[in-house]
């Protein structure tokens, strides 16, 4: 019987090879015709932009903020209104779209077919579809995880866009990892003299303290500088073997304009020759109005060394924040005040005075750290445009980051970010917190809570009556009274009062000063004192409040 049943089935394997092979053969056929019509109607499509594309005269003036091959980048912070784009522009890309989609459902599993699609969606301001689409992704693992997290990041969830980019990272060739984790591109030539490769197994430590400086809003989870360097690199995959509206072979330098200073969002053409008048220069325009948040110097070993420039226009990197449109670096007041072992820090900001933010419903968060792997000690308070914020910390270095911005449209922000040099006090030692200036007031003030109430939110004080609370440590462990001085003392001179003081024209300035004695008694003693400025001159001045041991300043500006 078996031998029958071979002799019966053996005609019906050859038949049914055949058509296995057949069918593989006709989708093969079938992807690669898909492919060349979705890379014709891409090209055909870049034609048609290119040929219309809107008129511009704005440009560098000769000045580029970076040369990089073949293009001139240049800032421009007042770059914020998209040209209109013509509606055969607009058809045109629906059009694409439309055959794009045509021809996945044919290769469903090309990659470069699905990379395009989400590319023209999110061109078109259609996120939503284009998460859908490349949740649809049928391509390799890891490309499809990094067109969801560019997706995602589009789409402003951040925490998923880090999760899809991790997995997008974990799954992709060395090589590509490689060139995502590079962030020696984004360094400004300090920093890159000085650690020379970032990333890809070189300085790791630095690159993870740099991209936790670099993320604008702690208070928000997720980090949204990095999800926007991965988003970026996701992009330049996808535009790498496409036409472009610039007309030009791909090249590194494009893949580095994208990676720094993020992909076109719209082009504008410049006018062209008398003899081509449709040839003029395209210029591409990236996000805006965009900001320096990798900063400009850091120290890699401790905290206390930091500095930022949002607005450095020569910076090698600009990043608009998904989650504020404009970005302004204020300066508020910040106070230390002792609490046994830890610090409570307080920082009082006032953003009334910038009408960009008048119709914004805003928030604060002061959030605090010593360093990228240690918990993020958050504050946050919903009052607005004028508010204190206060945080207990370990007495230990920290970075601080002062957060206010829209809640609920996410158009702009206020924010602040510097280190906090903290240290325990030592025992039996006599110390004195910052002095916190306030609004004099007609109701006592003799508590910190009291004092942040009416906290002024800069350091800039207009000639008047002001407030000024500070607290003593160490007291009750002294048998004596301590003298107590405050001194207002100018620190700005102009030339010509230099000059007139050193021939006699002008009198010195003597500075304004205060002594009393404080009677020991308390462990922590509590003073505020109003002070009458309005016949000081204004200018800067260095406030100091000093005991017989101890001494704290605070500079401060009359106006």
């Amino acid at each position: 019987m078996s031998s029958i049943r071979l002799a019966i089935l053996r005609p019906l394997a050859l038949p049914v090879l055949l058509a296995a092979q057949a069918v593989g053969a006709q989708s093969a056929q079938d992807s690669v015709a898909a492919r060349r019509k979705a890379t014709g109607a891409q090209a055909r499509f870049e034609m048609v932009r290119r040929s219309n594309l809107p008129l511009s005269y704005t440009g560098s003036g000769g000045q580029c903020d970076a040369h990089i091959g073949r293009f001139c980048q240049w800032n421009n912070d007042e770059d914020t209104i998209e040209a209109k784009q013509p509606r055969v522009i607009k058809r045109a890309r629906e059009a694409l779209v439309a055959s794009l989609d045509s021809q996945a459902k044919k290769s469903p599993r090309d990659g470069w077919i699905t990379g395009q699609r989400v590319r023209y969606l999110i061109e078109a301001r259609n996120d939503t579809a284009a998460l859908r689409v490349a949740r649809e992704c049928q391509a390799a693992e890891w490309w499809c995880a990094a067109l969801e997290g560019l997706a995602l990041h589009e789409n402003r969830n951040g925490p998923a866009a880090d999760s899809a980019f991790a997995h997008a990272l974990r799954t992709m060739p060395a090589s590509e990892r490689c060139k995502w984790t590079d962030m020696t591109p984004l360094l400004d030539p300090t920093l890159r003299s000085r650690f020379k490769k970032v990333g890809c197994g070189k300085n790791e430590k630095v690159a993870e303290r740099l991209w936790w400086l670099a993320d604008p809003f702690w208070s928000l989870a997720g980090n949204d500088r990095r999800t926007e360097h991965y988003a970026r690199h996701t992009m330049a995959k996808i535009e790498e073997p496409a036409r472009n509206a610039f007309n030009l072979s791909w090249s590194s330098d494009l893949r580095e304009m994208i990676v720094r200073y993020g992909w076109s969002r719209y082009w504008t053409r410049g006018p062209g020759t008398y003899a081509e008048p449709q040839n003029g220069p395209v210029s591409g325009h990236e996000a805006s109005p965009n900001y320096h948040f990798v900063p400009v110097s850091l120290s890699a070993d401790t905290l206390p060394s930091v500095k930022f420039d949002l607005d450095l226009n020569s910076s090698a990197e600009r990043y608009s924040p998904v989650m504020a449109r404009r970005v302004f670096e204020i300066e508020p007041q910040v106070a230390l005040f002792r609490r046994g072992d830890s610090t409570r820090v307080v920082v009082a900001y006032d953003v009334s005075v910038r009408k960009e933010l008048d119709s914004m419903e805003l928030a604060g968060a002061l959030a605090l750290a010593q360093d990228e792997n240690t918990p993020v000690a958050l504050s946050t308070d919903s009052a607005g445009r004028k508010g204190a914020l206060s945080a207990i910390v370990e007495s230990k270095p920290h970075v601080m980051s002062l957060e206010v911005f829209d809640s609920v449209n996410r158009r702009g922000a206020a924010w602040k970010r510097s280190v906090l040099k903290m240290r325990p006090r030592r025992p039996e030692e006599i110390a004195l917190s910052d002095a916190l200036l306030f609004e004099a007031t007609d109701s006592a003030v003799g508590d910190l809570e009291t004092a942040m109430k009416y906290a002024l939110g800069s350091n800039t004080v207009r000639r008047g009556k002001v407030g000024i609370y500070w607290e003593t440590y160490g007291l009750a462990q002294s048998d004596s009274t301590q003298p107590v001085s405050l001194t207002l003392t100018r620190v700005q001179v102009g030339a010509l009062r230099r000059l007139g003081e050193s021939i006699g024209l002008a009198s010195r300035m003597s500075p304004l000063k205060i002594q009393w004695n404080l009677v020991n008694g308390n462990t922590i003693a509590y003073r505020a004192v109003v002070l009458d400025l309005s016949l000081i001159p204004a200018g800067k001045y260095e406030l100091t409040i000093q005991t017989s041991s101890a001494v704290s300043t605070r500079v401060v500006e009359l106006r």
